[in-house]
């Protein structure tokens, strides 16, 4: 009885898993006629990882890879080229070239149970490590040309004499010296320069330093030039007499070259002036330059002989001076006249000395334009012109005058028409104004008769009118 149920439970729970496992294959085949499989291709970055902190990589690596997916529809279009990395790990990269593997991680847990990497491209790629060092690299002077005659260089350095650089060890380990290269030509004196050294490899050819880290980028380099014994540097002294002409001054005497090198006994050339021949500046109106000689003792000669050149450079005293001059009239209408007030005024200028002690009369004038100006009384400020360019017109008092513009009549005496201006008339209204008449006049000059009077202004007739 016992083993009747036992063989009848085995029996169910066979036939209890079958129909399990059958609805499963049933669930599984009705899920995947709804989603599918499919495969997609994606473009994906490549980056490097745990890469050697002395380590750097030479040449290039690409950029990305191709990957293929296979999985379900729903997972493979959700995908995105972010959703997924190509890694290559340089933990276990030599140093050299070697082949290193492209691996395919996902940043989705989901994506990567769901969905299976067929194949990526490239799988492999060519890595090329190089150790990253830091050496010490020597730097020299190199001193190319000649100083001038009685000198010689006495020391050559550069400070420091090392610089540090650090990097690849394949570029590193090319680099032999750096160089300062100075140019002589003719120098006299000590020569102190910050200048970027050139490097050179160990057949003298020169080698970039680009991306490379030079510490420190610049060098100082020193020459000291001293002079040869029986040799001296000399500066020159000028030796003038005379004034310049009256109103003018010296403003400056100069020689080119300021200095000359000498040789002769040592003992001589201690505390040895060097001085040029006797210069007259008397009577001098402008700058000139004169070549000129130098007075040496006889046992004392130029290392090289060259012109000598003084410039004396002569300039006018500037000063003021206040001319007084009469107002000219310009512009006035025709049966017009003016009267001004004041008639003269004071004009201060300022210039050469020479000039204005020869500046004539008429060379300074004094105007007042009056094209348009009507009848009346006007205030109008005086033009000053001066004949000499180099004369300024400082200020004009005073800086305005009185003009009154009045109408003038035609009067005929002893033969002859002149104007005369018409004085202010009352008329019948009390007004006052111009008025515009015509007179006969005797042959013999006298009393002028009036014979037609109108006052354009006040349309009134005068009383009376005694011309004299």
């Amino acid at each position: 009885m016992t083993m009747q149920l036992l063989r009848s439970i085995v029996a169910n729970l066979t036939t209890l898993l079958l129909a399990l496992m059958l609805s499963l294959i049933v669930w599984a085949v009705a899920v995947r006629s709804n989603d599918p499989i499919d495969t997609r291709n994606l473009e994906i970055s490549i980056e490097t990882v745990n890469r050697p902190a002395d380590a750097s990589i030479v040449g290039g690596l690409p950029d990305s890879a191709a990957v293929t997916l296979r999985g379900p529809i729903s997972f493979l279009d959700e995908a995105r080229p972010s959703d997924i990395r190509g890694i290559i790990d340089l933990s276990q990269a030599p140093f050299g070239e070697s082949e290193q593997p492209v691996r395919v991680q996902f940043e989705d847990a989901e994506l990567q149970d769901q969905v299976e990497v067929v194949g990526i491209f490239p799988s492999s790629v060519q890595v090329r490590l190089d150790q990253i060092i830091t050496r010490n690299i020597p730097i020299v002077a190199d001193v190319r040309g000649d100083v001038a005659r009685g000198h010689r260089v006495s020391e050559a350095s550069v400070e420091p004499s090392e610089v540090q650089v650090s990097g690849s060890a394949q570029r590193v380990n090319q680099l032999v010296e750096g160089r300062i290269t100075a140019f002589l030509d003719n120098a006299r004196e000590d020569i102190i320069e910050s200048r970027r050294p050139i490097y050179y490899d160990l057949q003298g050819n020169v080698v970039s330093v680009a991306g490379l880290d030079v510490q420190p980028t610049e060098v100082e380099l020193l020459l000291t030039i001293d002079e040869l014994a029986g040799f001296a540097e000399k500066p020159i002294s000028v030796d003038w007499v005379g004034e310049p002409a009256p109103g003018y001054r010296l403003l400056n005497i100069s020689v080119e070259p300021t200095s000359v090198q000498v040789t002769g006994p040592p003992t001589r050339l201690e505390g040895l002036r060097v001085r040029t021949e006797e210069i007259d500046i008397s009577g001098l109106t402008e700058s000139v330059s004169l070549r000129a000689s130098l007075n040496l003792p006889d046992d004392i000669s130029q290392v090289e002989v060259q012109p000598i050149v003084v410039t004396v450079e002569i300039e006018p005293i500037l000063t003021s001076d206040v001319v007084q001059r009469q107002i000219e009239v310009r512009g006035l209408g025709e049966e017009l006249e003016a009267t001004l007030d004041p008639q003269e005024v004071r004009v201060f200028l300022f210039g050469p000395l020479p000039v204005l002690d020869s500046l004539a009369a008429d060379e300074v004038r004094v105007t007042v334009d009056l094209l348009g100006l009507e009848v009346g009384e006007h205030v109008v400020e005086p033009i000053v012109s001066v004949a000499a360019n180099s004369v300024e017109v400082r200020s004009v008092q005073p800086e305005v005058v009185t003009v009154v513009v009045s109408e003038t009549i035609p009067v005929e005496e002893n033969g002859e028409t002149s104007l005369r201006p018409l004085e202010p008339t009352v008329n019948q209204d009390g007004g006052t104004g111009n008025a515009f008449a015509s007179f006969t006049c005797g042959p013999t000059g006298g009393a002028c008769r009036p014979e037609a009077i109108a006052f354009p202004r006040f349309g009134a007739s005068l009383h009376s009118v005694i011309v004299i």
